[in-house]
């Protein structure tokens, strides 16, 4: 029997155990999560750039000190002032250049690089940019390198409108995938084995005078705010600085859960079709990215599946992976997956919680959904409208019209997720809330209202990363070097 449910947005908690439910008013209000008195932190950023996106980035850093008006708009909490990043701002928090920490690229090797082939262009370019990303780390190990990626590589960057060449999709062929190569995604291959996140910056970031690039149909990208871009690009430094602005509010009276995301990704590797990973995350956000092993897929199933043992081998490596970095395990473990659950993967999973001593489980289907409500009025759904369609399937809105912007802050009809429940200790409604407040877990975008949770989000990212790094080199557990 169908149910119309209405999930309230999820609170977020900030410094002084204060909460919100918005991430920019919360910062601006109460500091970010692990903000402490006295002292300010002091941030180690190293640039990397030509000497024209190297100034860029450095005037600007220094305008954003003082703070950014917002644009005018009738939604002031869409559109919010940024308050400035420094000593005396929200954040509590600077950053320091040391001059050493800073290097130009050459313009006449430059110009070598862009005037060869796309292929040939892109290796080289990563190239050139590792290598003084790796001088910089070397001399003194900022927290953060910021890449200031030069006007004429900014083509050779990765299409977010190609975004499902990385995640896997089993209805594109298998060749596709062979031949994709991006230079964001490369750099960040290249430098996990120097442990030295790093943070890339197109040109538009700090001068909306220059030159954007084009989505795949060729048309021009919308370029957000000053102020909402300096929301974005602080917190991402901030969070890749190790630091946490914010956290999920938990219930002290129920189980500590841990979250994972458990999908799938092709690897340049043709004989290799799809590769399993999952992304293991906490109330914090802190998360840890662990890799499985390859699996093939079968003629009358086209979505990829892992054995009973390979199953038990993921989710055990996980667990083990999220007791090293927190030294305990949890009680609850909710597991996310881009496919349906085979017999043998439930078992798998299964015997992993048994033998690791968890005392709940949840597992779970998540993907995005073909069907769309409507109600009255030309707004859609309220995010956080849930739709049971029975006890195992359900549709959220993640996206849709949101009371606290007082508008629906996006561009397109939104689509719900749908959850379907292969095996489940919790409530649909609780494991609904969970999804909701994950949208939230997200530091590259201080917009809350994200579709996807962090589970299934940074599946695409790390697969993109994932599939540039060979079969036993270095693999961060770190999702900061993957955002």
């Amino acid at each position: 029997m169908m149910k119309l449910d209405f999930l309230k947005e999820p609170e977020l908690e900030f410094g002084g155990h204060h909460r919100h439910v918005d991430m920019r008013q919360g910062i601006a209000l109460f500091g970010p999560l692990d903000s402490i008195e006295g002292q300010p932190r002091r941030i180690r950023l190293g640039v990397v750039g030509t000497q024209q996106t190297v100034d860029g980035i450095l005037q600007w850093l220094e305008r954003s000190k003082a703070g950014i008006k917002a644009k005018a708009s009738r939604q002031p909490h869409l559109f919010p002032d940024f308050p400035g990043f420094g000593a005396d701002s929200p954040f509590r928090a600077d950053f320091n250049i040391d001059a050493s920490s800073v290097r130009t690229l050459s313009s006449r090797e430059l110009s070598r690089i862009t005037a060869q082939s796309e292929l040939m262009a892109v290796a080289d370019g990563q190239s050139m940019l590792a290598d003084e990303v790796q001088a910089i780390s070397e001399s003194g190990r900022p927290d953060v390198v910021i890449v200031g990626v030069p006007q004429e590589l900014v083509a050779l960057e990765d299409n977010d409108a190609n975004e499902a060449t990385a995640e896997f999709n089993p209805k594109q062929d298998a060749l596709e995938y062979g031949s994709t190569f991006d230079l964001r995604n490369m750099l960040k291959a290249k430098v996990m084995r120097m442990n030295q996140p790093i943070q890339l910056v197109l040109p538009q970031t700090y001068d909306e005078t220059a030159k954007g690039k084009k989505s795949k149909k060729g048309e021009k990208r919308a370029l957000q705010d000053e102020a909402t871009r300096a929301w974005n690009f602080h917190t991402a430094l901030y969070y890749k600085a190790n630091y946490r602005p914010w956290r999920i509010v938990r219930d002290p009276s129920e189980f500590q859960a841990c979250f994972v995301g458990i999908s799938f990704y092709r690897s340049l590797d043709q004989a290799t079709l799809v590769t399993s990973m999952a992304q293991v995350y906490d109330e914090r956000g802190e998360g840890v990215i662990v890799r499985g092993k390859a699996v093939e897929l079968l003629k009358d199933d086209r979505q990829p599946h892992l054995s009973r043992n390979d199953a038990y081998l993921l989710l055990t490596t996980a667990l083990k992976e999220y007791r090293r970095e927190h030294r305990h395990l949890p009680a609850r473990v909710v597991v996310h997956k881009s496919s349906k659950y085979s017999k043998d993967e439930l078992e798998g999973f299964n015997g992993a919680v048994d033998d690791q001593g968890l005392e709940t489980a949840d597992f779970m289907v998540v993907t995005k959904s073909f069907t769309r409500l409507f109600r009255e009025g030309t707004y859609p759904p309220l995010r956080g409208t849930m739709l049971s369609l029975d006890e195992a399937n359900h549709l959220l809105y993640t996206r849709g019209s949101v009371p606290y912007y007082a508008t629906y802050p996006g561009m397109y009809v939104p689509r719900p997720l749908k959850f379907q429940i292969a095996q489940a200790d919790t409530s649909p409604r609780k494991l609904a809330e969970e999804i909701l407040a994950l949208t939230k877990l997200n530091w590259n975008n201080t917009q809350f209202d994200g579709a996807e949770p962090i589970t299934m989000r940074v599946a695409q990212q790390v697969g993109k990363v994932l599939k540039y790094v060979p079969e036993g080199d270095v693999v961060q557990p770190r999702y900061s070097f993957y955002m």
